[in-house]
Formats: structure tokens, C-alpha cells, sequence
């Protein structure tokens, strides 16, 4: 996960150098965002994927 991140961030900083600050920040927010949401889902993944952790019977 953290090498998917620190690929992002290098390109934040490549885009950084030349481009609008205003953008860049809005940029750095959403990768920040995309980041934060990838992380929770492959935690999420992991969880299902534990044999002793699952989703509790439901009671319908």
C-alpha cells in the first residue's frame, strides 16, 4: 500500500513544480481522499478474507 502512496505523491510533487497552487492543493486533497478510501477497502478485504472474522448471521 505505502509504495502505491509514495507513487502518488511523487507525482503530486512533478505536478507541483508547474502547475496552479490552487490546483495542487485540491489535487493533494483528493489523492489524500483516493488514498484514505483504497486503504479502508483493502482493510475491509483482509477482514473478509480472516477465516475466523465474518459478517454476523443476519436476523430476517
Amino acid at each position: 500500500r505505502l509504495s502505491m502512496i509514495e507513487h502518488l505523491l511523487e507525482q503530486l510533487a512533478e505536478f507541483c513544480s508547474s502547475h496552479d497552487p490552487v490546483k495542487v492543493v485540491s489535487l493533494a486533497r483528493k489523492t489524500i481522499q483516493d488514498a484514505e478510501m483504497f486503504e479502508q477497502l483493502v482493510d475491509l478485504w483482509h477482514l473478509f478474507q480472516t477465516p475466523d472474522v465474518g459478517v454476523p448471521p443476519s436476523d430476517m
